[in-house]
């Protein structure tokens, strides 16, 4: 459960500065606001042996999403579901809402290194869904057309750079101390040729985050939704770059790119 320190250096990181002033979003988790108590729904606390460890997403009555790393013991061999549970229906981790206990969890099968950094978490009963306990909207397939005789392009599933994006989690803010509600933060998207000159991370399975210098995601967000302004998921916060709050972008797995792997495993 180790959360990774990827060390970057270079002159790309004048560029990845200039693509961040061009739409620098306000908030952040790393010293962020408070979430009002039915803002994130789908919100849960992933715990470990009863500690909050990462965030998970919830997706529908028995199943989340989390970041693989949060319940890898040893690559895709998960740690065991005895140990695990899921706070849902509060802003606050360490009261309030419900803790169910996880039945079993799947982690992508290409999972390694910190890509394809995703898993789905099945709960041992049902969630009653409130205002305060909601899923996430998967993003809707679009039908894709290869370019081909017709002379028509590929659509594109990518979300355009710089839309803004939400993330709410409980990880450790600026002082370094864990909050014990529940924390918001406004993000952009940065497409990925420009992820790939900032840090080298332009992967389709990927979502790549830019946030102002010192705010970003920090330990204890990892499994976080990334939700858009129409309230749909479109990735699971997976890593930052060196420490938390640097200039390099925060990198999230990208929904789309796996909705034929979740919805074959979803119930």
């Amino acid at each position: 459960m180790a959360v990774p320190r990827i060390a970057l250096a270079g002159p790309l990181l004048a560029l990845l500065l200039a693509v961040s002033a061009l739409a620098s979003p306000e908030g952040r988790l790393l010293g962020g606001e408070d979430a009002a108590a039915n803002e994130y729904p789908w919100s849960a606390s992933l715990r470990h042996n009863k500690a909050h460890t990462c965030m998970a997403c919830i997706i529908s009555p028995s199943q989340l999403l989390t970041a693989a790393h949060c319940v890898s013991d040893l690559g895709t061999t998960p740690v065991a579901a005895s140990s695990l549970g899921v706070r849902v229906g509060s802003i606050n981790q360490y009261a309030g809402g419900q803790i169910v206990n996880v039945q079993s969890v799947l982690i992508h099968p290409s999972y390694g290194n910190f890509l394809h950094d995703l898993a789905i978490i099945t709960l041992t009963e049902p969630l009653v869904f409130t205002e305060r306990i909601a899923a996430a909207t998967l993003p809707a397939k679009v039908e894709e057309e290869g370019e081909g005789e017709s002379g028509e392009e590929e659509v594109s599933t990518e979300l355009p750079n710089g839309t803004p994006v939400y993330v709410a989690g409980w990880g450790e803010i600026s002082d370094g101390s864990t909050p014990y509600k529940l924390q918001k933060a406004n993000y952009a998207t940065l497409s990925a040729p420009y992820c790939e000159l900032a840090a080298g991370y332009g992967y389709a399975s990927c979502l790549c985050l830019t946030s102002a210098e010192r705010q970003g995601i920090c330990r204890g967000d990892a499994g976080a939704a990334v939700i858009d302004d129409d309230k749909v998921l479109q990735g699971i916060t997976s890593f930052q770059f060196s420490d938390c709050g640097s200039a390099y972008p925060d990198v999230a797995s990208r929904i789309y790119y796996y909705l034929d792997w979740i919805e074959a495993n979803a119930k």
